[in-house]
């Protein structure tokens, strides 16, 4: 076994060298492939033809990386502008003609059938991180203000499909950029203290399953049949993988149907209980390592542009890692978020390997 994982690092890594590409992340990245082909195919039931469709969205994803990775960054930088404003007319859009689902219109069918509030994780950080490179002085309470407006148009279109957890987290990409460019400590704990003292008012203006959504956080057992169904069977499913789990392809919880979402937002269960504890901590290592790598790139990089978005990507995986397995462990309210290249999602795993494939240039054109 140790031999075929040796020979496998071996042949990454040479393709990586070929495609001049910087080596950690890519192995991550390989890594946490081959963590999401083997997983959804437990969690699909050995469905293949669904196992195919999870493969042609990765082989398309590192296609996309590539050809990203090896863009010179100018145009990576002067396409910010028009890809925010791309995705502007998509959110739009879905509020016209968006293709509806559980409630809420999130999709455009385009003749492939797209995610439109994922594309702002990518754009939002992107033109945020453009608008203030261009700033060649300490930046001014304006245009906090200017950049605050551009975080917010994204986000209100994306809370009026409604998707609250989405549009936190792309509100939260856009923070990332302001904190990392000095945005005031003073205003953001002034901030803090009106979100606290507004949450009553703001309680009445949730949906009803938002509000479900935060009682059941506080007591699944209140409606274990209902509301408290996902936590309380996802809790149960990463007890009974112990430390080492049961084995590939034999938990009991996720082949008898009992976890909701298996093969996206709770993708975590499975992992949880077929590898174990050791399992979790493996794909949370490669986690780590790529967050590492990234904060590494950000640290020797001397462009403004790419200082800027390393770390808002790199701060936003961490988030999106952090709130998928606490909201599955029932630390954190379920709110929708895929663990990011493991869990099943066309769009998600597309603007995360575009993400990728700008850090992958940064990384290249400063040779680091």
């Amino acid at each position: 076994m140790q031999e075929k994982i040796s020979w496998f690092a071996n042949v990454v890594y040479r393709i990586s060298n070929i495609l001049s590409v910087d080596k950690i992340v890519f192995m991550a990245l390989i890594a946490l492939t081959v963590v999401n082909l083997l997983v959804q195919y437990s969690a699909n039931d050995r469905v293949m033809s669904k196992l195919i469709t999870d493969g042609i969205y990765l082989a398309i994803s590192f296609i996309l990386l590539f050809i990203v990775a090896n863009i010179n960054l100018n145009y990576i930088k002067n396409a910010a502008v028009p890809f925010y404003i791309v995705t502007i007319l998509l959110l739009i859009g879905v509020l016209l003609f968006g293709v509806g689902s559980h409630g809420a219109k999130r999709w455009l069918n385009l003749g492939i059938r797209i995610q439109p509030s994922e594309l702002c994780k990518l754009s939002v950080p992107l033109v945020l991180a453009y608008y203030f490179s261009l700033k060649q002085e300490a930046t001014k309470r304006r245009e906090y203000f200017y950049a605050l407006l551009l975080i917010l148009l994204p986000v209100g279109l994306i809370v009026k499909q409604p998707d609250l957890g989405t549009g936190g987290l792309v509100f939260a990409a856009g923070f990332f950029i302001m904190f990392l460019v000095g945005f005031p400590w003073r205003i953001i704990i002034i901030g803090l203290i009106i979100l606290i003292c507004s949450s009553p008012i703001a309680w009445h203006f949730m949906h009803s399953y938002q509000q479900h959504r935060v009682l059941t956080l506080f007591n699944p057992q209140a409606d274990p049949l209902g509301k408290g169904y996902h936590i309380i069977q996802g809790i149960i499913a990463i007890g009974s993988g112990g430390l080492y789990g049961k084995g590939y392809l034999q938990g009991t919880q996720t082949h008898l149907d009992f976890i909701p979402e298996k093969h996206t937002d709770f993708v975590i269960t499975v992992i949880a209980e077929e590898f174990g504890y050791i399992g979790v901590c493996v794909v949370l290592f490669i986690y780590l390592v790529l967050i590492l790598r990234g904060l590494r790139i950000m640290q020797y990089t001397h462009n403004i542009f790419s200082k800027i978005f390393v770390g808002g990507f790199i701060l936003s995986l961490m988030l999106y890692v952090l709130i998928n397995m606490g909201m599955v462990a029932g630390i954190l309210p379920v709110v929708g978020v895929p663990l990011p290249l493991i869990s099943y999602g066309g769009t998600a795993t597309i603007v995360l390997m575009l993400g990728f494939g700008i850090l992958l240039a940064i990384a290249r054109q400063n040779k680091y």
